[in-house]
């Protein structure tokens, strides 16, 4: 039976006596809807049901039930209309969403962020490295009497682990203005989108 709007006296209808019965989740209106379900209060004062909410979304959608049509979750004992569990419904789930993607923007970040500090540190390996190879080339050139020349290999691997440090340290620098940037790219489209 279609039900185009919501009887006037619905307020005054009782549930079945299977009602109490029902096995659906008590949270009222908040909690997983989805799975939540409702009876519905006809034109001719009786009640049909339960519906699950999508079905119910659905009969709304095709022009079957209105946003003034009472509905009761199973288990309670109010009656409201159509529209306002349907809102508190696209309520939750524009806050499901953007939870979701905020956590899928977190999650972007935090790999990006893992690999910056792989790369600044093979550059700090790789300055390890250069000034170890310039102290045992000193210490082979002092010992075979080359004193000069070893004190250029310690030199030059000095001078290339600073090199590589001052790399490593660009390289985090470059990304936090990275980060920072996407931070204002962001801000900037969430400000032109509520224009």
């Amino acid at each position: 039976m279609p039900f185009r709007t919501a009887w006037e006296g619905a307020l005054n209808v009782t549930p079945p006596p299977h009602f109490e019965l029902a096995r659906t989740p008590q949270a009222g209106m908040m909690g997983n809807m989805e799975q939540e379900q409702y009876y519905i209060a006809t034109e001719d004062g009786k009640t049909e049901g339960p519906y699950f909410f999508a079905s119910l979304e659905a009969s709304y959608t095709n022009g079957k039930i209105t946003q003034k049509a009472l509905v009761c979750i199973a288990g309670g004992q109010e009656w409201v209309q159509f529209g306002t569990v349907l809102e508190q419904k696209w309520k939750e789930e524009s806050e499901k969403t953007s939870l979701q993607k905020k956590q899928e923007r977190t999650e972007a970040t935090s790999t990006d962020v893992e690999l910056i500090p792989t790369i600044e540190g093979l550059f700090q390996i790789v300055g390890v490295l250069a000034l170890l190879a310039g102290f045992i080339l000193f210490c082979i050139n002092v010992g075979s009497g080359h004193t000069g020349i070893g004190f250029i290999y310690l030199l030059s691997g000095a001078f290339s682990c600073l090199g590589c440090f001052w790399c490593a340290k660009v390289i985090k620098l470059l990304s936090y203005a990275n980060r920072l940037l996407l931070v204002i790219a962001k801000n900037t489209r969430n400000a032109t989108d509520k224009q």
